[in-house]
């Protein structure tokens, strides 16, 4: 006997080539193995899954599949509240906070300016990724899918848009923010909230024209890095607006 297969919604976008425009994906059972290898056999890590039904009871990840049943298989609907248990997340975050990889760089610093907390180490190799993602309890954002498919990776999501723009617009939609509680507060180097600064104490580190143009400057604590409401900022401050 066979078991089928239907994925719904935005998942189907994630399916392997071979199992694209099939409204219905029908295996026949060869062994046993859990909801959750199967799926991600088909291309969708675990972490794109909002909602598994077989013969339209709602299952964990560890359900083992068996012949004659179906399946039907859903995304994470928007809003997306992370600190609430569910069937396949039953550990819920304490609270929102990112890490990003190398594949989706540019957007870490468009969080950070947002006012997220969001872990980015470039040089980390994929097992110690996932094992931080894991230990610090964050949102893993990538478009890496071999990355989401980690065990220790419970939380995460496959980014679609392609500009820093449309992705920072993508991660809020999903999460339903649509008030930034505090925007352009953190380092956009290292993370570390921000600390305002009197102009007077740092003369000596600025620029002829910054000294001229501008008067409200913070500095990290941490790398000691200075930061001005520049053109950057005003560009950052037109897309913020959108949620503020």
């Amino acid at each position: 006997m066979s078991i089928r297969y239907h994925f719904q919604g935005s998942i189907t976008e994630l399916l392997l080539n071979r199992w694209q425009e099939k409204d219905v994906l029908e295996q026949s059972f060869t062994r046993t193995a859990s909801i959750k290898d199967v799926i991600e056999a088909f291309g969708p890590p675990h972490t794109e899954i909002g909602y598994i039904l077989c013969n339209s009871r709602p299952v964990d990840f560890n359900w083992l599949v068996a012949p004659g049943q179906e399946f039907e298989i859903g995304p994470i609907s928007a809003p997306w509240d992370v600190t609430s248990a569910t069937l396949l997340r039953p550990s819920p975050l304490p609270s929102l906070k990112f890490c990003t990889d190398l594949t989706v760089g540019r957007l870490t610093r468009y969080l950070r300016m947002a006012g997220f907390d969001t872990l980015y180490t470039p040089g980390q190799k994929a097992r110690a990724l996932a094992a931080s993602v894991h230990e610090e309890q964050r949102v893993l954002l990538t478009k890496n899918l071999g990355l989401l498919k980690y065990r220790e990776v419970e939380f995460g999501r496959a980014i679609r848009a392609v500009s820093p723009d449309d992705q920072l617009r993508e991660v809020l939609n999903l999460f339903g923010i649509d008030q930034l509680k505090q925007p352009l507060s953190r380092c956009l180097a290292c993370n570390r909230l921000l600390e305002p600064v009197e102009k007077e104490t740092i003369l000596h580190r600025l620029e002829p024209l910054t000294f001229r143009y501008y008067s409200e400057f913070f500095v990290c604590q941490f790398c000691d890095t200075l930061f001005w409401p520049g053109s950057h900022v005003e560009r950052m401050r037109t897309i913020l607006n959108e949620f503020t």
